[in-house]
């Protein structure tokens, strides 16, 4: 076993995590996992991958991966790659006579298509300009037709007269202002990181309730941690960060980890399906800088 395996292997089981679980966390297969722990990189596909399963492992672990890619990276065997034969292409010059030669096949056909066509159009110009205008297009409005619409002015005009003063007086009242409704929009995204912000909230309260296994971690906007653990299908963790200007989550297996804040759903900026590993810095804008309530 390597020293970066052995690094590995001791921060995933201080977590508490077998193989299976870290392989339901990454998406990495297991006998990849056992193959970096043991140091075996010629069983991985090639160095991007080898690279990117051990980055992957090192953050889920909570380690550095930067770190451990300056640390170690230097010291591994390079997997060779395999070149791609390129594709034979055909001359040019065989291409173009071949494109030549089926248009001059094809020019007979498009010219009598197009014959026939100048023909129909021709035929219903003339048709349209010879053409007598229909009877029910010459008809006129008759003096009876405007004394029906002008009746019907007169009847909806008293009506209207005749509405009650009571019933224009509700109309006219104002409805009362509603509240603002809690907003949590995304502002800018690099990387696994998307910075956040909250609201027209009332206070801060993050949820979050686990379908699987999934690592977590809970941290306000200068780096205190609140909570760190990993939650396993159907428990569940709330935390109170009503007073904080900012909130760092650190979701390590996001596809298995639901969130909400004060009791409303949160949808991940980014699809958990590409991006396991996310990281949500939601700034409360409902609190100043001062820790007081800031205007909305």
């Amino acid at each position: 076993m390597t020293e970066l395996g052995q690094k590995l292997r001791e921060a995933r089981e201080a977590k508490g995590l077998s193989l299976d679980q870290l392989q339901e966390m990454t998406k990495i297969q297991k006998r990849y996992l056992v193959s970096i722990e043991e140091g075996n990189y010629d069983v991985l596909p090639g160095e991007f991958y080898v690279r990117g399963f051990i980055k992957q492992y090192a953050e889920t672990v909570g380690l550095d991966p930067e770190a451990i890619a300056q640390e170690h990276f230097g010291r591994m065997p390079v997997t060779p790659t395999q070149d791609v034969p390129l594709r034979s292409q055909q001359p040019r010059e065989t291409v173009s006579r071949n494109a030549s030669s089926k248009i001059m096949d094809h020019m007979p056909k498009m010219f009598i298509a197009l014959l026939v066509i100048a023909v129909g159009v021709g035929i219903w110009l003339t048709a349209q300009l010879f053409a007598k205008p229909s009877e029910h297009q010459a008809e006129k409005v008759t003096p009876s037709s405007d004394a029906q619409v002008q009746e019907a002015k007169d009847s909806t005009l008293g009506k209207q007269q005749e509405e009650p003063k009571e019933e224009k007086a509700k109309t006219e009242k104002t409805q009362p202002a509603q509240e603002p409704v809690q907003e949590l929009k995304a502002v800018q995204t690099s990387g696994k990181t998307t910075t956040m912000e909250l609201r027209n909230n009332k206070g801060f309260t993050v949820e979050i309730t686990a379908k699987g296994p999934c690592y977590i971690d809970i941290k306000n906007g200068a780096g205190k941690l609140f909570y760190s653990g990993t939650l396993n299908e159907g428990e569940s963790h709330q935390q109170d960060m009503s007073a904080e200007e900012a909130v760092r989550l650190n979701i390590g297996s996001s596809p298995n980890a639901d969130i909400k804040i004060n009791g409303q759903a949160v949808a991940y900026p980014q699809d958990p399906k590409e991006f396991y590993h996310q990281i949500l810095l939601i700034k409360n804008l409902s609190v100043s800088q001062a820790g007081q309530p800031a205007q909305q």
